[in-house]
């Protein structure tokens, strides 16, 4: 069974370029908050591509994650390009940043990677952190997303375990819209996307293919 601290020693589970997504979510952050620099938490950031991006964009930046090669590998990216960050090793439900006020929070194809309870407590985690009226950016598995019956083995209700596979031994849960809504209910809903791809031919294995795959995308404030 493999451990995010040991995908993270092999360079193909290393993405290099940021989300354009999370770029536009650091702009609204600026257009929103008026302080500088901002103050802005890479919340599960892996192997450190948006911790450097917030880190390059001139704001203060923290990262955070459960695999502690993935924040070496974040650190010794930052200090090749001048940049700090402030990083921590630790688990998603741990309570680290409690009124720290970020004025946003991002998560990027990662809190869906536990139990509904452990996200639950993730999210009240992130919650805590906010300054009055900061944002959280999270894209989570949607349950329109491939087949059914290659997810591995049902542990919860929507929460499955692959048994094979580089991810093997990992959860993985998968959201519908009352499940975001039940997440976020505590919540003000900025922007609640439904991205849907339908793959007609699809040869190219998950990991080299160029195009998005289904999944929600979703900000929400404090």
């Amino acid at each position: 069974m493999a451990t995010w601290n040991e995908l993270f020693l092999n360079e193909k589970f290393i993405a290099d370029l940021p989300q354009p997504e999370v770029y536009k979510f650091v702009k609204i952050l600026e257009s929103t908050f008026p302080d500088r620099p901002l103050s802005i938490w890479d919340f599960c950031c892996g192997a450190g591509r948006h911790t450097v991006l917030i880190s390059q964009m001139g704001h203060k930046a923290c990262g955070s994650d459960i695999s502690e090669n993935g924040i070496n590998h974040t650190q010794k990216w930052l200090e090749s390009n001048g940049l700090k960050a402030y990083l921590e090793v630790a688990d998603m439900t741990d309570n680290l940043f409690t009124g720290m006020n970020f004025h946003g929070v991002v998560s990027w194809d990662a809190l869906h990677h536990n139990t509904i309870d452990n996200i639950n407590k993730a999210v009240e985690n992130v919650y805590e952190s906010l300054c009055e009226g900061g944002m959280f950016m999270v894209s989570l598995l949607n349950t329109k997303s491939g087949r059914a019956d290659l997810r591995g083995k049902e542990i919860e209700k929507n929460t499955f375990v692959r048994e094979d596979g580089p991810e093997s031994g990992v959860p993985h849960h998968y959201f519908d819209e009352k499940g975001i809504r039940d997440l976020f209910k505590n919540w003000k809903i900025v922007s609640l996307a439904d991205i849907v791809v339908t793959y007609i031919d699809e040869s190219i294995i998950y990991l080299n293919n160029p195009f998005p795959y289904t999944k929600w995308n979703v900000i929400v404030q404090k």
